[in-house]
């Protein structure tokens, strides 16, 4: 409403993009080869704006290790800082690149925090307890795999978890950000 504080100018805008889960497939429904396009288009248009960064909710590929290869470039031209958030389907590759997913995309941790003015961001890794982000026969996979058939295993495979050092993690982030009087936005790929 006129003259309250949603009247305020921004503190700050960030671009946020969602599931661009590119691939090199035909698509029935979803169109995976358009996805190079559209996301030209839409680093043009964060481009145009004043962008304190821009962020990646997940599944920038659909699949394929070498998808990777085509997105990158694309959103490497953005003006802002980009921040990735890991999703279930950058996990669809083979095993062998499965621990390198994070770093393929920037990232040094698969969960992490940053800070814009005021706000601290924590992007979560919800892929953590997950069937699919793991090598087979890898500690974490068979982990995994225990907490899944512990809650009766028949949950959908693609669902991921957070575990409990990333919880430990989350839970100081939220102190520390209590203490300096931050405001705390949390990213990430499935819904907490």
């Amino acid at each position: 409403t006129a003259g309250s504080d949603v009247d305020q100018a921004a503190l700050f805008s960030f671009g946020a993009i969602a599931d661009c889960q590119y691939c090199d497939v035909e698509g029935t429904r979803r169109q995976y080869r358009l996805s190079p396009g559209k996301l030209e288009t839409c680093i043009a248009d964060f481009n145009g704006q004043s962008l304190s960064h821009v962020v990646h909710l997940g599944d920038f590929i659909d699949r394929d290790w070498k998808s990777f290869d085509v997105v990158l470039p694309i959103i490497a031209q953005s003006k802002a800082p980009v921040y990735h958030v890991l999703g279930n389907h950058d996990f669809s590759v083979e095993d062998r690149y499965k621990n390198q997913v994070p770093k393929r995309l920037g990232l040094s941790k698969r969960y992490y925090d940053f800070k814009v003015e005021n706000w601290r961001f924590l992007v979560l890794d919800t892929n953590d307890v997950s069937l699919y982000a793991h090598p087979a026969g890898s500690e974490k996979a068979m982990a995994s795999e225990a907490i899944y058939e512990s809650l009766g295993g028949d949950l959908p495979k693609y669902n991921g978890g957070i575990g409990a050092m990333q919880m430990k993690w989350i839970e100081k982030q939220l102190i520390q950000s209590e203490k300096r009087g931050e405001r705390v936005v949390l990213h990430s790929h499935h819904p907490v």
